[in-house]
């Protein structure tokens, strides 16, 4: 089962390969992300980071949410990773979220690329376009927060989309 889905610019770092998933108790890290997936220097590099006696595997998002749904998976404890708001919707559109936690943590803050982007929190910048899709997202999602660490206090994240 999928014990938590996260946007995470970074994928897999050391707060997700140390602190996630002790805290979750996962025994799987899932990547879905198209082009890394593809790239096997940069799919490479992000397997060594994850930690040790927890399988990692990098997909594309298709196939990641095929093995999201397998029930196979039902036995495993899964970290599923995406890198923008756009992976998430699609996840969030064909993998149950029935008690999983879907956290939007660190995502949009590439310099340079900031001047289309509306600042949500300290680590969160978002697009028009990525905002309606986190609207849609919360939509789906009963369990959907910002919690960048696991001591952090989860503040649900549609509160934190309200107009200005």
């Amino acid at each position: 089962m999928i014990a938590m889905m996260r946007v995470d610019d970074r994928l897999i770092h050391g707060q997700v390969a140390v602190m996630w998933s002790k805290n979750l108790q996962v025994d799987r890290i899932l990547v879905a992300n198209d082009q890394i997936a593809g790239n096997e220097i940069q799919k490479s590099a992000l397997l060594m980071a994850a930690p040790d006696g927890i399988k990692a595997a990098i997909l594309p998002v298709e196939k990641a949410i095929g093995l999201a749904n397998n029930p196979r998976a039902a036995k495993l404890r899964i970290l599923l990773l995406v890198n923008n708001v756009t992976d998430l919707l699609r996840v969030v559109k064909e993998v149950p979220t029935e008690g999983v936690k879907v956290d939007i943590a660190n995502v949009g803050r590439v310099a340079g690329d900031l001047e289309n982007k509306k600042k949500i929190t300290d680590t969160v910048y978002l697009t028009d376009e990525e905002i309606a899709q986190a609207k849609e997202v919360g939509q789906r999602a009963q369990n959907y927060v910002y919690q960048p660490l696991p001591g952090d206090s989860a503040i649900p994240f549609m509160s934190l989309l309200k107009e200005d």
